[in-house]
């Protein structure tokens, strides 16, 4: 197949997920347009839904500075086999697999520099993850925890358990979490937490944690990190806070914190590195985080089970191979 894509006889067709409106999900059909001279194409083989970002969009009560506007495109991790490459590519080959940036969509072109290749020895399902372990990695290298400073994360979803795994692999040898569903609560245990609480579970005020990490997206949540924080502890911001306002406490002032936010990751190919090396070395229980797999066919009816609450999972693996 890679042999019959030419310039002369270019006809791709990418299916694509669009949110059209609020809780309405639409797949279109569209050519792609030639192959530049240093893009790669990719087809895609799994994708995933990160909840804690995505449904909020779909449900149209996402927080952000621009307005909401559609169709929009959804989704933004996939893993894919390459195709064909443009003439100026030099560090990745047809046939080889890569973590891309461009979501729910059987095909897609990317850019050389946007593609992290994958080593044959590594799941599409950990793949995935060298995407947002590389956001939490950005915000832990902000924070700098030493490895003796005790370090609480609110939060068992996705950038909370990877935020818990970076710190772990990072050398922090105290690092407790907070998360009110208990079902949530074993898989951090797996990937190396020393206490797992209620919220119930802590005392109103303590001076217990040097440094903290915020991904839940509740104000309750921000709110208790504070509340734990030792005098001058510093915490960082690493959810979306788009769900709601997250609202300096009187802890804030009086402890004298230092607060950062955090977006993105640090250097995607630089990170993705280290990660899959340090997976092989280090077996872990990551792929745990995709509590439910769908084919890409069932998509749309996922984001309504999503919605209605009829599935809570911490991460949704997505399988094209069928589509």
């Amino acid at each position: 197949m890679e042999q019959s894509i030419t310039s002369d006889n270019w006809n791709i067709l990418a299916r694509s997920l669009l949110l059209t409106a609020s809780q309405r999900l639409e797949w279109v059909s569209a050519a792609l347009p030639p192959l530049g001279e240093r893009d790669v194409l990719v087809q895609t083989r799994t994708g995933a839904i990160s909840v804690g970002s995505e449904l909020p969009h779909y449900l149209g009560n996402s927080r952000s500075s621009k307005p909401t506007s559609y169709p929009r495109m959804t989704g933004y991790e996939s893993v894919g086999t390459v195709l064909a490459c443009g003439t100026a590519v030099q560090h990745i080959r047809v046939g080889e697999r890569v973590v891309a940036f461009y979501g729910h969509r059987t095909h897609a072109i990317v850019p050389e520099t946007k593609a992290l290749v994958v080593p044959d020895d590594i799941s599409d399902a950990l793949a995935i993850l060298a995407i947002l372990s590389c956001d939490a990695a950005k915000g832990v290298r902000k924070l700098a925890p030493q490895a003796d400073e005790p370090v609480l994360v609110t939060g068992a979803g996705t950038m909370g358990l990877l935020t818990l795994f970076i710190l772990k692999a990072y050398g922090v040898v105290v690092v407790d979490m907070v998360e009110p569903r208990r079902e949530r609560h074993a898989l951090a245990y797996k990937l190396g937490a020393n206490h797992v609480l209620h919220p119930q579970d802590l005392p109103e005020t303590s001076e217990s944690y040097a440094a903290g990490f915020e991904c839940s997206s509740s104000n309750a949540a921000f709110t208790l990190l504070q509340q734990q924080m030792r005098q001058d502890g510093r915490i960082c911001i690493t959810a979306d806070g788009n769900v709601e306002p997250l609202v300096l406490a009187p802890a804030f002032h009086e402890k004298e914190l230092r607060l950062v936010g955090s977006s993105d990751g640090w250097d995607y190919h630089a990170h993705a590195a280290w990660y899959f090396q340090y997976i092989r070395q280090h077996p872990t229980d990551l792929e745990a985080l995709f509590e439910v797999s769908v084919p890409a066919e069932a998509l749309i009816a996922t984001f309504a089970h999503l919605a209605a609450g009829a599935i809570q999972p911490v991460k949704v693996l997505v399988d094209y191979t069928a589509l």
